[in-house]
């Protein structure tokens, strides 16, 4: 039995991780922490009974109706959380910057960081790398691209170049000169996966695709240019890698996020899950992507390497998907917001994961004060 520490767990990716846990007798929940979905959490509690909780969003009444959990509130809580319980496997699913905080955490006292939180990677980039080797836990990526190429890399001849796919999102067939004043609801009609909001958002303007690139670039070690990213429509090709020779291999799956969360689970083993053979008919084919639709992937290109720059794109975007949300910009906005940040935003290389945060906090500040230019 291999415990389980789940931060995020109310979230797209928690609520499908709980889905794995529970349909196999090999893991305990002994840790879950949240955001601010308290209500989701207590029922969470009710039902996994783990000896450790936490949220962003402290609530006295979850310490008074579960005297027998050990509770801490707060991004420093869920860090002592994380110390705290001990975990074989720290699942980290959370959203936004916190999340590296949370993997730095996780390094040391867990045997296994199963990574969906894309700042630990985009933000922390090579001090991560550096703090990760010298510690004795390994990181098995949750990401379904990511988890892909870590499986089509491991133990063979290494390939020239590594393909990454996307969807295209919502919008990959949208008129480009009506993506300006697309709607929200538009947004987020996802045509293959079922995501949280800013997952969704990040799909149609291929933001999502860009921080996926820089993370493959310090996860498998290649430059921008040998990671190649293709439109595939079916969501059912993942990732490929293409040899000297010429010959290419595709990972091919279901779009079902919950068979690579139950692959980082369970590395080297994988659990049984039901195939459907989707392979008769199935498209396969891999499109160019068009950098006029979609020109923060271009955008990401342009700054993989440069820490302070990935800092700034991926605060930038947090800020301006919450103001697309809310109605404050359009959505041809969202690229101006974070191409702008990324040009003001002036400051060192990082030295250390503080530097990391006071960046991002900088970036978040000057986004802002984008988005009120743009309404």
């Amino acid at each position: 039995m291999k415990d389980v520490c789940l931060i995020g767990s109310t979230g797209s990716i928690g609520l499908q991780t709980l889905r794995v846990l529970r349909n196999y007798n090999k893991y305990c929940v002994k840790a879950l922490a949240c955001g601010y979905n308290v209500n989701l959490l207590r029922k969470q509690i009710k039902h996994y009974k783990p000896e450790y909780a936490a949220a962003l969003k402290k609530d006295p009444s979850l310490i008074n109706d579960f005297p027998k959990v050990n509770f801490f509130f707060g991004e420093t809580g869920i860090e002592k959380m994380v110390e705290a319980c001990g975990a074989d496997i720290v699942v980290n699913a959370a959203s936004g910057s916190p999340g590296l905080k949370y993997s730095v955490r996780a390094l040391g006292n867990a045997k296994r960081l199963c990574l969906a939180n894309k700042e630990t990677i985009v933000c922390g980039g090579e001090l991560f790398k550096c703090y990760l080797k010298k510690h004795n836990t390994e990181l098995i990526p949750v990401d379904s691209e990511h988890s892909a190429l870590f499986q089509m890399l491991e133990g063979d001849v290494p390939p020239e170049k590594i393909i990454i796919t996307a969807s295209g999102g919502s919008l990959r067939d949208y008129p480009l000169n009506k993506m300006e004043k697309v709607t929200l609801s538009e947004v987020l009609k996802h045509p293959t996966w079922n995501m949280g909001k800013r997952i969704t958002i990040d799909s149609a303007t291929m933001v999502n695709k860009g921080l996926e690139l820089i993370e493959a670039h310090y996860l498998f070690g290649y430059k921008e240019e040998n990671i190649l990213t293709y439109i595939n429509r079916s969501s059912l090709v993942h990732a490929g890698v293409i040899y000297t020779d010429g010959v290419m291999k595709l990972h091919v799956g279901e779009n079902d996020m919950k068979i690579p969360i139950g692959y980082s689970l369970s590395y080297p083993e994988r659990e049984k899950h039901r195939f459907k053979n989707f392979l008769v008919d199935a498209d396969l084919k891999l499109e160019e992507i068009d950098y006029r639709r979609y020109p923060s992937l271009r955008l990401a290109r342009d700054i993989l390497g440069e820490s302070v720059k990935q800092i700034v794109f991926n605060a930038s975007d947090e800020v301006a998907v919450k103001a697309f949300e809310e109605k404050e910009i359009n959505f041809g906005d969202i690229f101006r917001v974070i191409s702008n940040t990324i040009d003001i935003v002036d400051a060192g290389k990082p030295e250390n994961f503080e530097d990391i945060m006071e960046i991002d906090k900088v970036a978040r500040i000057k986004a802002n004060e984008e988005v009120k230019k743009l309404k």
